[in-house]
């Protein structure tokens, strides 16, 4: 019981840390829309990226470029297919063809469009976010799903039967004798 316990205690405390270094440490977020990413993103995923020269960019990573060279004058987060002499050719993941063939990128993703690199995702984290948007909520309900699930959590640890401890025989002397 103990050891389920603290187990438990231990993911609950890397999933609070976790959210707390994409929203604090890092203070670089996005929340993904669409599917143009799928399988590998779904909407409603918390992307957190970091800042990074484009030099450190390697076909493969997933980065978010700006309104600078998005043809729709929003952050898009698509992965690295090809890189240039012009700068960085990007894909989403469910897209038959690069960004600026498909005209999502007016060009290549150069420095001054690069938000930054994915580091890492939380899953479906910011799909209340969307609907609170949506539907003009008030800021605080993002706070709700999180709460019932670390109570949950919590509840559901402490009321667990407590398992009985094996008890293990006491050894036995030179003698053959148990001590005690």
């Amino acid at each position: 019981m103990q050891m389920v316990r603290r187990s438990t205690v231990i993911y609950v405390a890397i999933f609070v840390a976790l959210i707390f270094w994409a929203y604090f440490v890092q203070t670089d977020t996005r929340r993904v829309d669409g599917v143009s990413m799928l399988p590998t993103l779904e909407g409603g995923d918390l992307v957190v990226i970091q800042s990074v020269p484009i030099s450190d960019i390697h076909v493969g990573n997933i980065i978010v470029y700006n309104g600078l060279c998005s043809t729709g004058g929003e952050s898009v987060v698509h992965r690295v297919v090809n890189i240039t002499s012009a700068g960085l050719i990007t894909k989403g993941d469910n897209n038959p063809r690069t960004d600026q063939a498909s005209g999502i990128a007016s060009r290549p993703i150069t420095q001054n469009c690069l938000e930054g690199e994915v580091v890492f995702v939380i899953p479906y984290v910011e799909l209340l976010a969307y609907y609170v948007d949506l539907y003009n909520l008030p800021q605080w309900y993002n706070y709700i799903p999180s709460l019932l699930i670390l109570l949950v959590v919590i509840i559901s640890t402490l009321l667990q039967p407590a398992e009985k401890e094996k008890e293990e025989p006491e050894p036995e002397t030179a003698t053959g004798r148990k001590s005690g």
